[in-house]
């Protein structure tokens, strides 16, 4: 698992028994006020370091099993006022205050602990970016999405109260009524 340096000091109690912790390698610094008491990966190290991002789009899809797709990017959404994540791999999108957290949850993976929005806000995702998304890997998805409509793992009403929150929501909906009708 991956622990900030306060993180720790509060953990540990004292800042002397932290260093002393680490000089004896019960934890390793991974990066600057990063630090691990154990192997981490770069996805834990990436929500360590930047809480407020949200894994979405194909980081999303293929977290879920939505398409067989492996993207060679975490794409990732934060609030407009972010920082620039300076990584090459993650492709950084921005939403506005508004909408950033409609649907998003905490998940434990075999990636650590991440932020990944919800199956009913991916939906609405892949209907505002369907146009910038190659169309067979569209299909791919919504063909998925049709498969978790049948066995009723999609919330109608969540779907319904999320889109209210959007610019052209109404549309989003009705586009996904037409779609899975």
């Amino acid at each position: 698992m991956i622990y900030t340096w306060n993180e720790l000091t509060q953990k540990e109690g004292s800042r002397y028994l932290l260093e002393n912790l680490i000089s004896k390698g019960r934890y390793k610094k991974i990066s600057h006020g990063l630090y691990s008491d154990g192997d981490s990966n770069e996805l834990e190290e990436l929500f360590a370091r930047y809480p407020k991002a949200t894994l979405t789009m194909q980081s999303a899809f293929e977290y879920y099993e939505l398409s067989n797709y492996i993207p060679e990017k975490y794409y990732i959404v934060t609030p407009r006022n972010h920082c620039v994540i300076t990584n090459d791999k993650v492709d950084q999108s921005y939403a506005n205050s508004e909408v950033i957290n409609i649907g998003r949850i905490e998940a434990d993976t075999k990636y650590g602990h991440i932020y990944i929005y919800d199956l009913e806000r991916m939906l609405i995702e892949l209907f505002r970016m369907k146009n910038k998304l190659p169309r067979d890997y569209y299909l791919e998805v919504i063909s998925s999405y049709r498969e978790l409509f049948i066995n009723e793992a999609i919330s109608s009403y969540k779907l319904s109260e999320y889109c209210k929150h959007f610019k052209n929501g109404l549309s989003i909906l009705r586009n996904i009524q037409e779609v899975f009708a």
